[in-house]
């Protein structure tokens, strides 16, 4: 009735010996807890989420791709009718801008003659190349 003073290496302290405490598993030492089970489920349970999102959005580019390319035409065809009825438009700008400008080259070379006149009229001798002055000279 003598029992050893050493305990036996080869079993536990308490029970036999079980599996999962000697056989590791992706590097855990102490076994399988459940917890990469669930990992693993929640891996592929986002997976398949995010392929369904994926195979979503390929499905809605595919039946997008018809309407946005009618969308398309149809914005090109409007532009091309805006530029059709511009044209005249800018025709008839050109022409008006055209005459105002002519007639104000008329009015100014009038002007300019009439304020020539007026100072000869006055007896001032100076005359100026510059028209940029507001008062005429005055003589002394």
């Amino acid at each position: 009735m003598t029992e050893p003073t050493t305990p036996n290496h080869d079993q536990p302290v308490e029970g036999s010996r079980s599996e999962s405490y000697t056989k590791p598993d992706a590097g855990n030492l102490g076994g399988s807890t459940g917890a990469s089970d669930a990992g693993s489920s929640a891996a592929a349970k986002a997976t398949d989420v995010l392929e369904t999102i994926r195979e979503a959005v390929e499905d809605f580019a595919e039946k997008a791709t018809p309407v946005v390319r009618q969308f398309s035409a149809k914005a090109a065809e409007v532009v091309a009718t805006a530029a059709d009825k511009a044209v005249p438009l800018a025709q008839k700008a050109g022409e008006v801008t055209a005459d105002a400008s002519g007639k104000l080259a008329v009015k100014s070379r009038s002007w300019a003659a009439d304020v020539r006149e007026s100072l000869s009229a006055n007896g001032s001798t100076t005359t100026t190349t510059t028209t940029d002055k507001t008062e005429p000279p005055t003589s002394v």
